[in-house]
């Protein structure tokens, strides 16, 4: 028996299956096939070198048929069919079909990853349905006379672009109560009048949101219900346009939403929103439920339900494939306004801003120009959730993330969709169905993916279940090879009871035979099994030599791999969640921090890699880039800047190193243009932006690129950015000042010192003086050589 054992850790070695992961520590068939790299043999004992020893879950690239009978080993095979792949096709009708194929079934282990490619093509004539939300607070008065004048005009142009039109008509202010609104009685009637034409406009009682007019094909029925609409009046300047937004979004039957149909809301506006939170303000504190509350086409739950939040509306517009389009009235005043909702289209995906001029004249341009930069992309979405990784890549020529841009009606793109299960699903779970769609369209490819984590030979009624098997001592069921033992008994062959807790030989229970330590210094062995410590809760000991934890892997800010939503632990290694992905779990698993704007999705530039949401620029054609989206490279022959510095600064500023002769005959080849400003914020591709210093000191800051002709156009700003000289002369006079100065009042202030110290002395000594015993002529400490004494009764 020992000669077995110590087989057994040979072929450990000399297979390296310790090496390249930990599958002959697992126990049981399903913990081992939910491991990518290991398959199960479900024969009693397997046998290796004509030996009988037990060995059941292995690396895949072992021997098989060394190791296991092949209709004894366990190793799931992923599978896929398809179950509906009809042809891409638009029609004139609207009916159209843009994804391909629409459903498949899919079966994959835990951690295994399935290339699955589909395609997608736009499609002519698709119905869409916008929406018009318009805030009828009294400072939009005239762009909603405007708006009803160009009702035709709209209806028109988007017919120009898709031939099944339909539009809606609605209007928002603000919650009824204070602090929105004033709710004076007379204010409640009317809270505001208009001076137009001449004329007085009295402006109708306050309300949150009314939908004035269901989607629609009839543009003069658009038309009559803006000019029929009044405008009201509210309190503060915020307006309550998120409660319309998300009433027009869930309310699907009432607005009139069509299901195959691209849907667009247009939001217009001079003034920016409440959102979550400032309900309360009017003591409003339940959570916006995002359903429908309307009645007699008017929103009924605005003094129930807070504001909805950004990320609601996000999600909701998600939800319901709504494109969002803020037409901002543009003005002096308002250009915080437009900068507040461009920041917003940041938030709300798929979602654009725009402004509109001061009597609303662009207002049909705005619309059909951001339809346009709606459709003319595409953005790839799924509902994988944290268990599914799916990444997305495709054959288009300007590619972006999950998506392309720039493409055209008909237009064919492959897409490929990398699947992989990250996690198991639970027991009798039916399959999950991962819906990949393209954003703002309701089509979608089901995708039912079933993960393979449990083995058939587990299951009642299989050849491998055994109940009360001989093999297990007719005291436990014999599954895929191992006894599942009844209570009270334990061991390899169910052999032990509570009355053997020990077992002679522990060498089955040490790791490798070099081992000094059983079950690796963290369990007993009992019976010949390793039975690991119990820690606190949520940490655990496991394994087959209780070698693993879910508790030392690497950390991030103190939490174990970054935290339990980011991934989880599993015997010193960590198994990201989607989205996840670094040693710690600790970097977004996404390129999108690393795509400079305006590039097309190019990652890096093309120029490095992304690490951990932050570009690792590469060093080509023996040049180093640089840069925050490695767009840099200084020392590039591509990169002008030095080349043209002295001819710029000729041109442009009549100075640098070359005089006139020189410069007409050096710099002949193209001439500078002068600006007052150059914009270096300027992402295109194309434009390069130069910052160099001239021989005076001065930076001069020019740009250039190449026209369609290949020639080179060099731009120069008008002025240079000179830092002002610091003069020699004074600042030595007033340093040489500065210590003469400080000399003086040193001197000054040691005279004074010292004056007053001798005026204290000499005053003392006036004192001393004026008090003394004796004559001043005689001096006390002189004492004659001779003494004399008189004798008082002398001569008497």
């Amino acid at each position: 028996m020992l000669f077995y054992k110590l087989l057994i850790y040979f072929l450990f070695y000399f297979f390296n299956v310790e090496g390249k992961t930990n599958c002959f520590t697992k126990e049981t068939c399903s913990d081992c096939i939910q491991d990518i790299e290991c398959i199960w043999c479900s024969a009693p004992y397997a046998s290796i070198a004509n030996g009988t020893v037990p060995i059941y879950c292995v690396n895949r690239d072992i021997g098989k048929e060394t190791w296991c009978s092949p209709d004894k080993i366990v190793n799931p095979e992923k599978s896929y069919k398809v179950d509906k792949d009809e042809p891409l096709k638009s029609q004139k009708d609207g009916s159209a079909v843009q994804i391909g194929p629409q459903k498949v079934r899919l079966t994959l282990r835990k951690g295994e990853e399935f290339i699955l490619p589909f395609q997608y093509r736009q499609a002519e004539n698709y119905p869409v349905d916008l929406y018009y939300i318009m805030d009828l607070s009294a400072s939009m008065e005239e762009h909603r006379e405007k708006l009803g004048k160009l009702g035709g005009k709209l209806a028109e142009a988007m017919r120009n672009l898709t031939n099944n039109f339909r539009l809606g008509f609605g209007s928002f202010v603000d919650k009824t109560d204070m602090p929105f609104i004033s709710t004076v009685p007379s204010k409640l009637q009317s809270p505001c009048k208009i001076q137009k034409n001449g004329q007085t406009v009295v402006c109708v009682p306050p309300y949150s949101y009314k939908n004035h007019m269901s989607l629609t094909d009839d543009a003069d029925a658009f038309s009559k219900e803006v000019l029929k609409a009044k405008v009201s009046g509210n309190l503060d300047f915020p307006e309550g346009g998120f409660d319309a937004v998300m009433q027009a979004m869930v309310c699907k039957k009432e607005i009139g939403w069509r299901d195959q149909a691209r849907h667009l809301i247009v939001f217009s506006t001079d003034a920016d929103f409440h959102i979550a939170g400032d309900g309360k303000l009017a003591g409003i504190v339940e959570p916006n439920d995002a359903k429908c509350h309307m009645k007699n086409n008017q929103y009924t739950h605005d003094l129930i339900y807070d504001y909805p939040s950004i990320s609601q509306i996000n999600y909701v517009a998600k939800q319901n494939n709504i494109n969002l389009i803020f037409a901002i009235v543009k003005g002096k005043s308002n250009d915080r306004i437009l900068k507040i909702y461009e920041k917003l289209q940041q938030r709300i995906e798929n979602s654009v801003a725009g402004g509109l001029t001061k009597n609303s004249d662009n207002v049909v341009n705005l619309i059909a120009e951001n339809y346009n930069k709606i459709v003319d992309s595409v953005v790839i979405t799924d509902n994988s959730g944290n268990d599914v990784e799916i990444k997305y890549s495709s054959t288009c020529l300007r590619p972006k993330e999950n998506g392309c841009s720039n493409i055209h009606v008909g237009e064919i793109i492959n897409f490929t969709a990398s699947i992989k299960p990250l996690q198991c699903q639970p027991k009798g779970a039916p399959p999950q169905l991962i819906k990949i769609k393209p954003e703002g369209i309701d089509e979608t490819l089901e995708i039912e993916l079933t993960v393979a984590c449990d083995c058939a030979c587990e299951q009642s009624g299989h050849p491998d279940f055994v109940l009360k098997s001989s093999n297990c001592t007719d005291q436990g069921d014999l599954k895929c090879g191992i006894c599942n033992c009844y209570p009270g008994r334990f061991g390899r062959n169910c052999e032990c009871d509570s009355s053997m807790s020990n077992t002679d030989d522990i060498s089955v229970c040490k790791q490798n035979a070099n081992s000094t330590e059983i079950c690796s210094g963290l369990g007993s062995c009992k019976c010949g099994k390793c039975e690991c410590i119990k820690r606190p809760s949520p940490q655990i000991i496991y394994g087959k030599y209780c070698q693993c934890n879910n508790y030392s892997c690497k950390r991030n800010n103190g939490q174990v791999c970054s935290g339990t939503d980011n991934g989880r632990c599993d015997c010193g290694q960590c198994k990201c969640s989607s989205g996840w992905t670094g040693e710690a779990c600790e970097c977004l698993d996404t390129n999108t921090t690393c795509i400079r704007p305006g590039s097309e999705g190019l990652v890096c530039s093309d120029k490095g890699s992304c690490v951990c949401g932050e570009c690792q620029c590469h060093m080509i054609d023996g040049y180093r880039h640089s840069g925050k989206y490695c767009e840099e490279c200084p020392s590039c022959p591509g990169q002008k800047c030095e080349e043209l510095r002295n001819c710029v600064e000729c041109q442009a500023y009549k100075s640098g190193v070359y005089d006139q002769s020189e410069c007409s005959l050096k710099c002949s080849g193209f001439s500078v243009s002068i600006v007052d400003k150059i914009n270096e914020n300027n992402v295109e591709e194309s434009i390069k932006i130069c910052r160099t210093p001239d021989n005076s000191g001065c930076t001069i800051i020019f740009q250039y690129m190449y026209d369609d002709n290949k020639e080179l156009v060099v731009v120069a700003q008008r002025t240079k950015i000179c830092s002002e000289r610091d003069d020699i002369l004074a600042i030595t006079l007033g340093v040489i000042g500065s210590i003469v100065l400080a000399g003086i009042v040193l001197l000054i202030i040691w005279k004074v010192c010292t004056t007053v110290h001798d005026r204290q002395e000499y005053a003392k000594f006036e004192q001393e003086r004026a008090s003394a015993k004796w004559h001043r002529a005689d001096n006390p400490l002189y004492k004659k050589a001779t003494s004399e004494f008189r004798n008082p009764l002398y001569n008497r």
